[in-house]
């Protein structure tokens, strides 16, 4: 599943990615495709997107006032790719 989500600013938005992917055990993780370290998870779509939007947040105020580059945001193609399945051990 991808997505792109805005997140807030004090003047505009910035719309990143997000790469939501639903786990095992109820849960699914969020993640910034642009900024590896904004990460989070909820137990639904919309609590994802939120606790994402909120570590975006911060990953961004962080890399400002440590003088780090603000990612610009991406254009992200997403397809699905076929390949051969893997010959079974039996």
């Amino acid at each position: 599943m991808s997505e792109t989500i805005a997140v807030p600013a004090e003047r505009r938005t910035v719309t990143y990615t997000a790469i939501l992917t639903p786990g095992d055990d109820g849960w699914i993780c969020a993640q910034a495709l642009e900024l590896p370290e904004a990460i989070s998870q909820g137990r639904t779509l919309e609590e994802a997107k939120t606790n994402l939007a909120e570590a975006l947040e911060a990953a961004l105020a962080w890399r400002a006032d440590e003088g780090e580059p603000i990612p610009s945001p991406g254009q992200v193609t997403v397809s699905p790719i076929t390949v051969p399945a893997p010959a079974s051990d039996r």
